[in-house]
């Protein structure tokens, strides 16, 4: 009797959280903030731009935060004679893919001001799948993402325990996403993680995260198995982790293109993602205040999942070059955490390996203009 007494209660309020997440407007987030966090926001007061020059007005804060971290808008044109002739195959956007994704979306996602949750999404699909159905199957197949959709407000909040809030890259970025947005892309990662199943050069071969039969117990129970059978030849194992969205931490659209082609991904695949990432509109909102929609070239976000999985695809080739340079060094990654480990006797001689792995990391990425 008693533990029905406390799970109703606890039914109540997540149905109370839910139901207010799914009226939060625009401004309204920085309440939610609240309600997660802490009792108190700190706003931002000086924020540095490339020059390390310290701004104080919210202007010029917006101006900085863009510089730092969004690339500058610019058309990029696409080279038909690199284009293969053998390229994977893209398969039709079917009605079960659209079914799917409208289902199975998160009903807590914080809205934009077009108030249209993932529930009214849902209710309407059953009355007009065919509309549904026929929008974004003609939208997707002519590699084209609506303009609406390109737009979003970014809401700019503090990570905790950091040294200098000064620099603008340490804040954590929210993106409030449209609804219909999250069900294309959706659908677009359904397609490029079938695309991987079949193609095992599009993603890292030890990459665990959302592929079938590999998940974080998987990668877990693999470094596992590995420690223990190295303590059975009584070696050492040494452990090299990173976060890789720490340190690649923009992606060049134009770079991206680039190794979508070499990859012999689908024309069809690479029109939409150049849409896609191009000509995207945001609001920076923080400290009370929202700016005026600018127009950006993305970053990848690791707050669209679409966004995350074509970062994977980007820094898939960092893992070949490291792996193959040292024989005996083995890597495995869940997202964007990647360790990188050696087992070998002699203790020095697996560090200074290492070591040389990280140099390989950071000249791939000069090299590569992340």
């Amino acid at each position: 009797m008693w533990n029905s007494y406390h799970d109703a209660i606890k039914l109540i309020k997540n149905q109370f959280w839910i139901n207010f997440l799914n009226n939060v407007k625009e401004k309204e987030v920085f309440q939610t903030y609240k309600f997660t966090k802490s009792c108190l926001i700190e706003k931002l007061l000086l924020i540095q731009n490339l020059q390390k020059e310290l701004k104080i007005k919210f202007n010029e804060k917006c101006k900085a935060f863009l510089k730092a971290i969004y690339s500058s808008f610019s058309k990029i044109q696409i080279n038909e004679e690199l284009l293969s002739n053998e390229s994977i195959q893209w398969s039709r956007v079917i009605k079960e893919k659209i079914k799917h994704a409208i289902n199975f979306s998160a009903l807590r996602k914080a809205l934009k001001s077009d108030d249209m949750s993932f529930i009214i999404i849902q209710r309407t699909y059953k009355t007009i799948l065919k509309i549904f159905n026929l929008v974004y199957s003609d939208l997707i197949e002519n590699d084209y993402h609506l303009k609406m959709w390109r737009e979003d407000t970014r809401i700019i909040l503090k990570k905790s325990d950091k040294l200098n809030y000064s620099i603008s890259k340490i804040y954590r970025i929210i993106m409030l996403l449209n609804c219909l947005d999250k069900v294309a892309e959706k659908i677009i990662a359904v397609q490029l993680f079938y695309t991987a199943e079949i193609n095992d050069k599009l993603l890292n071969f030890d990459q665990m995260k959302d592929r079938k039969q590999r998940s974080v117990i998987d990668a877990v129970l693999n470094l596992v198995h590995d420690a223990q059978m190295t303590k059975n030849w009584k070696n050492t194992l040494i452990c090299l982790l990173l976060n890789v969205k720490k340190v690649f931490d923009h992606v060049v659209l134009k770079q991206l293109i680039k190794i979508l082609i070499k990859l012999k991904i689908s024309v069809n695949l690479i029109n939409w993602v150049k849409c896609f990432l191009q000509n995207r509109i945001i609001d920076l909102a923080f400290n009370d205040e929202c700016q005026k929609s600018k127009k950006i070239s993305t970053e990848i976000s690791q707050d669209s999942f679409i966004l995350l999985l074509l970062f994977l695809i980007y820094i898939q080739y960092l893992f070949s070059k490291i792996c193959t340079k040292f024989e005996n060094l083995q890597s495995l990654s869940y997202i964007d955490n990647v360790m990188l480990y050696i087992e070998r006797r002699n203790i020095n001689k697996n560090v200074k390996i290492l070591k040389n792995a990280a140099k390989i990391a950071f000249t791939w990425t000069e090299n590569n203009a992340v």
